[in-house]
């Protein structure tokens, strides 16, 4: 009978669904081996959003775990670290903590203590030093507390919802990268879609480097809502934006609305992109103080100015334009600016640049005046 039951728990946690579905479908695994009346299974990688993914079960009834800018760990008392270093998953709540601290932490003293929960069995959800996320089962004093016997149940069955776990993610990715696709019709940079209700980052990517959740979305999460909402409201009034939104990892050069996708719930989202600023390829090649003649040229300094401004006499100014000119296969000034600035050829007029204020240094002009 152990053996159906643990099999039949199996197939519910490796079969393909929503990130909702998982979550309940791991919640009626652990059930199926263990009975509980309360159950619950926060579910994904980043700590900071985990508690908010969150299904909870509780005599049959599906019931909200609200945890905006909670962080699981914080909320359940545990050390992420030791938690992925250890090879066990299945832990009796009186293994992890003595019955009065853990009343304090915030998951028990807002949901297990409100509903009469007095035993919790948990099973964390990690492999290879990943934590994919926690699942539980509650019980109230009148059901009896949980046992070893149960917690090697939970052990059973944990590589199965490891693997279901990594399996949903894949396909999460899949499907919301898809969803921006159709957005932008464009995937390249770092891609954020941002719910505009609760102005916050619910996913991004990053295709060449991935993400570091911390480092790219939490701390630049309110320019990046503001980012958003200012670049929405110019297009609804027909303004054309002089300059793109920036931010501290480069700009804002799309956005288009994301409205009632499943893959994002059925959310008011928006869909952004942001590329870093890219040195021109051709100025790779030059000396530090080559690069900072030709910035200066292509900002319309005259010869005069840029030896003034670089303390150089203008005879080592006329020296460095020579080799500028011949590193870079350009024969005056204004194709100087085309190479380092200007689009690409393919782009078309646009990458018809005019020639700065000053056109001193042009091929056959050497005087600087």
């Amino acid at each position: 009978m152990r053996v159906d039951k643990l099999q039949s728990a199996q197939l519910l946690v490796v079969l393909p669904g929503t990130r909702t579905s998982f979550r309940r479908r791991v919640i009626d695994a652990l059930r199926e081996l263990v009975p509980g009346s309360g159950a619950f299974c926060f579910f994904g990688k980043e700590d900071g959003r985990a508690y908010g993914d969150a299904t909870r079960l509780v005599d049959g009834a599906t019931k909200s775990v609200k945890g905006d800018g909670i962080k699981l760990s914080a909320a359940f008392g545990f050390d992420p670290k030791s938690v992925v270093a250890a090879p066990r998953r299945a832990y009796l709540a009186t293994e992890l903590w003595p019955e009065t601290e853990r009343a304090k932490l915030k998951y028990f003293a807002d949901y297990s203590i409100p509903d009469g929960f007095s035993h919790a069995l948990l099973l964390f959800l990690h492999e290879g030093g990943v934590l994919f996320g926690l699942a539980g089962l509650e019980r109230r004093a009148g059901e009896g507390e949980f046992t070893e016997d149960d917690k090697r149940e939970l052990e059973g069955v944990a590589p199965f919802i490891v693997a279901g776990a990594r399996s949903q993610l894949q396909y999460d990715e899949l499907s919301r990268e898809g969803a921006a696709l159709r957005a932008l019709g464009r995937v390249s940079g770092i891609i954020y879609v941002v719910d505009r209700d609760k102005k916050r980052v619910v996913w991004a990517a990053d295709r060449e480097r991935g993400v570091d959740w911390e480092e790219d979305v939490e701390r630049l999460e309110d320019q990046l809502v503001d980012a958003v909402e200012t670049s929405l409201a110019a297009r609804a009034r027909g303004d054309a934006l002089p300059t793109p939104p920036r931010l501290p990892t480069g700009s804002v050069v799309a956005v288009a609305r994301i409205d009632d996708d499943p893959v994002f719930g059925g959310a008011r989202c928006a869909v952004v992109r942001v590329e870093a600023p890219q040195r021109p390829a051709a100025i790779e090649g030059l000396s530090k103080r080559e690069r900072e003649i030709a910035r200066l040229l292509v900002a319309g300094y005259s010869g005069v100015n840029v030896a003034a401004i670089s303390g150089l006499s203008e005879n080592t100014v006329r020296t460095y334009v020579r080799r500028l000119y011949a590193k870079l296969g350009v024969n005056n000034r204004a194709d100087l600016v085309r190479k380092l600035v200007s689009p690409e050829p393919s782009a078309g007029p646009a990458s018809q640049i005019a020639p700065p204020p000053d056109s001193s240094l042009v091929e056959g002009d050497d005087t600087l005046d």
